[in-house]
């Protein structure tokens, strides 16, 4: 009878060694970045078409240039869901609106990097939108340091827009 008692204690102490002392893990799935440009003339017109020649994307050294949302749909083959650059996109932006916007990415979430994206528009103009992220904190309150600029300016999010273009 006790060395069923000295078993049980012995496996109820191993136990504790597999169990008492680990913490708490978080997995985290860092949501994909996106980036939204609204373009407007002089007159508050909308100045995104689903073509726009000679309007590009740069990031990360390639160079994209725009195209329909419809071309993009057919590509995803997959269920798993990662971070896919899906390139430069036109897209109407509301069920009853024939108004487009632009649309870039995906990118990484998870990734740490510093990167200038430049927008070319059809006139040769430019503007720059840098996108920094860095420092990813996981655990039961995620966060990274998130940042942006267009043109060197502090800007609030991956949402842009333009105006006189």
């Amino acid at each position: 009878m006790s060395k069923k008692i000295s078993l049980c204690v012995l496996f109820a102490l191993c136990s504790l060694l597999f169990i008492g002392c680990d913490e708490e893990s978080y997995i985290v799935d860092w949501a994909p970045v996106e980036i939204i440009i609204y373009a407007e003339d002089s007159d508050g017109n909308s100045i995104i078409q689903q073509e726009m020649p000679g309007m590009t994307l740069t990031f990360q050294g390639e160079t994209y240039t725009v195209r329909d949302w419809e071309s993009v749909i057919e590509e995803k083959k997959t269920r798993a869901y990662l971070a896919q650059i899906y390139g430069f996109i036109a897209e109407t932006y509301s069920e009853d609106s024939t108004a487009y916007r632009l649309y870039f990415g995906e990118i990484d979430g998870a990734a740490d990097m510093d990167e200038d994206i430049v927008l070319t528009w059809p006139d040769g103009s430019k503007d720059t939108i840098h996108y920094h992220c860095s420092d990813h904190k996981e655990g039961k309150n995620p966060k990274c340091n998130r940042s942006w600029k267009l043109n060197g300016q502090k800007h609030s999010g991956g949402e842009f827009h333009f105006t006189g273009k």
